[in-house]
């Protein structure tokens, strides 16, 4: 059975939240490594290799469920 949004627990919530986060990155990440399959080598452009790994690293980090918690993130962040 499906809780109401004032039903939900503060951490049910948080939860709730960085699921739906964790997904759309994945589906952006997604669509972006998708965009560069296509990208020609026409000019001699290339990305660098740390970005282009970084963002395959991203990519399975999300399609496999790695996260950092919203707590730690937070505090990184400073707050």
């Amino acid at each position: 059975m499906a809780k109401s949004l004032s039903e939900l627990t503060a951490e049910e919530f948080e939860e709730l939240v960085e699921r739906t986060i964790d997904k759309r990155f994945e589906v952006w990440l997604t669509q972006l490594m998708d965009a560069f399959e296509g990208v020609s080598d026409e000019n001699g452009d290339e990305f660098r290799p740390e970005f282009a790994a970084s963002l395959r690293r991203s990519l399975e980090q999300a399609r496999s469920g790695v996260g950092t918690p919203l707590n730690t993130f937070r505090s990184e962040l400073g707050r």
